[in-house]
Formats: C-alpha cells, sequence, structure tokens
C-alpha cells in the first residue's frame, strides 16, 4: 500500500525574467513583485497552487526598503482561481482555515526555522 503523496510548498527559482514570464503563461498564473532579497535586488514570482516560481532580479530595488527585512516568500500573492468567475477576474472566495492558509502557515514555520 502506497501513501499519497502531497505537495505542500515547491518553491524554485529560475534564471531570467523571461523564463518566469514563459513558465506563468504556461500555467494561468500572474507575475508578480515580491519584494527584495537580502542583497536588496528585487525579487518576482508566479504561484500556481502550492507551486511558487521566482527570479531575483539583477541590479537594485527601486522600490524604498524597509527598515526590518522579511523574506518576500512570507506574503505570497493570492492563487489564481480556476473557476469560470476566475476567468473573469473575481477574487477566489475566502475561507478562514482554508488549504492556503495552512500552506502559508507552514511556508512561515519553514522559513522562520531556516534563519
Amino acid at each position: 500500500m502506497s501513501a499519497a503523496r502531497r505537495t505542500v510548498c515547491d518553491i524554485r527559482d529560475l534564471p531570467t525574467m523571461a523564463a518566469l514570464a514563459q513558465w506563468a503563461a504556461a500555467h494561468g498564473a500572474r507575475v508578480t513583485y515580491l519584494g527584495p532579497d537580502l542583497q536588496g535586488h528585487p525579487v518576482y514570482g508566479a504561484r500556481r497552487g502550492p507551486v511558487v516560481r521566482v527570479v531575483f532580479a539583477p541590479g537594485r530595488d527601486p522600490h524604498p526598503h524597509p527598515l526590518s527585512w522579511r523574506s518576500p516568500l512570507e506574503t505570497l500573492p493570492d492563487d489564481v482561481p480556476t473557476t469560470a468567475a476566475g476567468a473573469a477576474g473575481a477574487a477566489p472566495p475566502r475561507t478562514p482555515g482554508g488549504p492556503l492558509r495552512r500552506t502559508r502557515s507552514y511556508l512561515h514555520a519553514a522559513v522562520r526555522s531556516a534563519l
């Protein structure tokens, strides 16, 4: 009897913005600015379910930096809805204890334990 595998979070970096844009287009996701990394480079990402792809762009981040740094992966944007209503731009319904909140909780705990 084999246990079913369940992906909680899959974060990988891609080499270029073009690769991120291509991945996002193929998976129906949006590319968004996530914030600066520790070296002050801008981080962009796209998310589809538990899968997140990010790019650490070269150069300095043009946005003002906060006094205290937070990982851009701590506040991921909401997933793009897959329903017909989602295609029209409607936001997905939010549930207080839904899988997105659990995924974010696991991600937050993993990021904090790694620091």
